[in-house]
């Protein structure tokens, strides 16, 4: 019997745990290249050990994905696409195309923009082969590094659709899922645990919606849940408390009249429950307006002892008036109070997104002259620091998540 072949190392030279440390290291923008090296380190990178190690190991990188208008880029702008499904992939080229459509005139295109917050780096993710709708929503699994995108316009008839798409930010690998039960826009979406939930939003009709659902990215499959008892076009969802939240919205009758009440679904339970009145009333000194896109959850800042787990804070985020500001939802007296202020040059509705491992806020707004761009605040000083965004990111952003890598 000849003599049994032993496993190659990782790097020639160097014992296994030295080189797993120097491999860990590696920015995640390079990951997309060390996968093409051997079938070994596309073992290694592809597995969920191997970004499992990152985390604990502290070499993990906060990605925020935006789901977000395409603008053409400025010659060295210094801004890169970043190849999920390896080099070749042909996306930058698609992206400028798509964008210089859009800047011409044709129409908004989406694109899937990636901020790196842990190195303050803007990449695009290629969208050769599928087109990202409008409006669509996004939501990131943490456990798995899934990035979902689901619903949205039709970019040509504008019709609501089904489609959903899944991004594997641990294998690089990108495919279309299980598309949903029901076409549907402007809903609520959030992760909570394994599976991303869906509520509410409209129809092809405009109808609002009860309805809801889950999805499983692991399994491919949806899951029907009990619809809510009120209607809810352009309602916001945020994860909470292990619950999936459903903040406020309107009815098909109520166009535009946002309603003050929100409801919850327990994946323990497999119920709802309604809190009443979560907005106050109109004539309430410095309430907050009911929310088109402002609505998130503040993680805590980080505590020195990692394995100490603390609730984040339901939270509101206005530019407009004398509401502008953040605003922390006390569950106990149910009432808002204003823990910060924003940035005198942050004036449009803003998109915000918890910045995964990090204790940050990153807010996708406009200045007071239309221009886009991102602002962070830190959860523990509420200091906020303006983002050097270049120009090829400066679009609208519709929504985002935040995944740690």
């Amino acid at each position: 019997m000849g003599a049994e072949q032993q496993p190659s190392s990782l790097l020639p030279g160097l014992p296994d745990d030295i080189a797993l440390d120097c491999l860990l290291r590696v920015p995640y923008s390079s990951h997309s290249g060390l996968r093409c090296v051997c079938r070994q380190w596309r073992d290694l990178l592809t597995s969920p050990f191997f970004y499992q190690q990152r985390r604990n190991s502290g070499a993990a990188e906060s990605l925020v994905c935006l789901i977000q208008a395409l603008v053409a880029e400025e010659e060295g702008d210094g801004a890169g696409e970043h190849a999920v499904g390896g080099p070749g992939d042909g996306g930058g080229a698609v992206d400028k195309a798509q964008a210089k459509n859009s800047r011409c005139g044709a129409g908004p295109v989406y694109g899937l923009s990636l901020y790196n917050a842990t190195l303050r780096e803007w990449r695009r993710l290629p969208s050769k082969g599928y087109a990202v709708p409008l409006f669509a929503q996004c939501a990131a699994v943490q456990a798995s590094g899934k990035l979902v995108l689901l619903g949205g316009w039709d970019p040509v008839t504008f019709d609501s659709v089904r489609d959903v798409w899944v991004v594997d930010l641990v294998t690089g690998r990108r495919r279309r899922g299980a598309p949903m039960p029901a076409a549907r826009s402007f809903f609520a979406c959030a992760a909570v645990g394994p599976l991303v939930y869906v509520a509410g939003g409209h129809d092809n009709q405009k109808n609002a919606l009860r309805s809801a659902e889950a999805y499983d990215p692991e399994a491919d499959e949806w899951r029907s849940l009990p619809p809510m008892a009120d209607e809810r076009d352009e309602c916001q969802g945020v994860a909470h408390g292990g619950c999936f939240w459903v903040i406020s919205g309107y009815g098909t009758d109520s166009q535009g009249r946002f309603d003050r009440a929100a409801e919850c679904y327990d994946p323990s339970t497999g119920l709802w429950s309604k809190e009443e009145g979560l907005w106050g009333e109109d004539d309430e000194p410095g309430g907050p307006a009911p929310p088109r896109s402002s609505c998130f959850v503040l993680p805590p800042p980080l505590a020195a002892d990692r394995d100490r787990r603390q609730e984040g804070k339901l939270c509101h985020l206005d530019c407009h008036g004398e509401r502008r500001g953040i605003r922390e939802y006390d569950p106990k007296e149910r009432k808002w109070k204003a823990v910060d202020g924003v940035p005198e040059c942050l004036k449009s509705s803003p998109c915000a997104a918890p910045v995964a491992g990090s204790g940050e806020l990153l807010v996708m707004g406009s200045d007071e002259e239309q221009r886009h761009g991102a602002w962070v605040m830190e959860a523990a000083t509420r200091r906020w620091t303006r983002v050097e965004t270049p120009t090829g990111f400066t679009g609208f952003a519709f929504s985002a998540a935040s995944v740690l890598v």
